[in-house]
């Protein structure tokens, strides 16, 4: 009978070790009764998070928060970093790691390897990284985000922008509206023509068609000056490109007043601003300015702006992209 016993006990543990093999090599077996039922202790996962792309002065989460035990809880986490600017890591030894995003003159890398052990002494490890930009570009991207999405004109009166974002332009004042139109222009055109953006642009040449072909009358005083503007910076941008769309702002551009000293919205030494009614103001530090739009902007990301704050931001995106040299100027 002792015999028999021994014959299916060993028949059971070479049956469970085939099922989750498990064998001599296992970490665990626990045997319960007369039959052995063998269980593998598994190693914890260490999950690093997501990789993220942020600014230069943006205060960054490593979240290991995702992490598993193999059969219990975790003991200990380990934030390391392994790659890129140094940084100063604060919480290394928490499931959260905290730092500061180094100040960089072009997108740098900055790699990060997670640890964790759990009550066994077992041990995972997990990596993720972090692309800083320089807090310029960040900007850039941002306006360039703004106009794809809330800040793009309504045309005829109706809301462009898609979700899940609504339209900040669609109940502008005439005057605010026309000065806004000019700014998303004259940002698009040269974000394309510098570089800055690299996406496709055809949908941006039909968004721009449809608004040289609305029927709105021209609007007077700086807010149609600034259309105007915008319209010709697009005309310039689709002179090779678009032909007809060149023919199509020609003739939209017929009559329209300009601004006195377009070169100076360009050049960064005017701003356009809404102080009851559009107006350009002098800036009397442009390094400064260019700061505040940076930040202005940085400021905007993963938000839904307000009407409000629709012109602000786009003569913000204006400043930034202008400011942008070409790749490889």
């Amino acid at each position: 009978m002792t015999r028999r016993r021994a014959i299916v006990r060993s028949c059971v543990l070479t049956a469970l070790t085939m099922l989750f093999g498990c064998g001599g090599d296992s970490s665990v077996r626990a045997c319960f009764g007369d039959a052995v039922f063998c269980a593998t202790a598994f190693d914890p996962v260490a999950r690093a998070g997501a990789d993220q792309t942020v600014a230069s002065g943006d205060a960054v989460t490593l979240d290991g928060s995702g992490s598993t035990g193999g059969g219990g809880s975790i003991k200990s986490y380990s934030w390391a970093q392994t790659g890129g600017p140094p940084v100063t890591l604060t919480n290394a030894a928490s499931a959260k790691a905290n730092f500061v995003a180094p100040t960089v003159a072009s997108a740098a890398d900055l790699t990060f390897k997670l640890t964790v052990v759990d009550e066994g002494g077992h041990a995972d490890s997990s990596s993720t990284v972090v692309t800083v930009q320089p807090a310029v570009a960040a900007a850039v991207a941002s306006a360039l985000a703004l106009f794809e999405g809330p800040l793009q004109p309504a045309i005829g009166g109706a809301a462009t922008a898609p979700d899940p974002c609504p339209s900040a332009t669609a109940q502008l004042p005439d005057d605010v509206a026309a000065a806004q139109a000019g700014l998303f222009l004259a940002a698009r055109s040269l974000a394309i023509a510098n570089g800055s953006d690299t996406t496709d642009a055809s949908g941006f040449l039909d968004t721009a068609r449809a608004m040289a072909n609305s029927a709105a009358d021209h609007v007077g005083g700086v807010g149609g000056e600034v259309e105007t503007f915008g319209f010709m910076l697009l005309g310039s941008l689709a002179a090779d490109r678009d032909p007809a769309l060149r023919d199509t702002v020609a003739a939209r551009l017929r009559d329209a007043q300009s601004l006195d000293d377009p070169a100076a919205l360009l050049a960064g030494r005017v701003d356009v601003v809404d102080t009851d009614g559009v107006a350009t103001e002098t800036v009397a530090d442009s390094a400064m300015a260019d700061a505040r739009a940076i930040s202005t902007l940085l400021a905007a990301r993963g938000a839904c702006p307000a009407a409000a704050d629709a012109l602000r931001l786009s003569s913000a995106g204006l400043r930034v992209i202008a400011a942008m040299p070409r790749p490889g100027g």
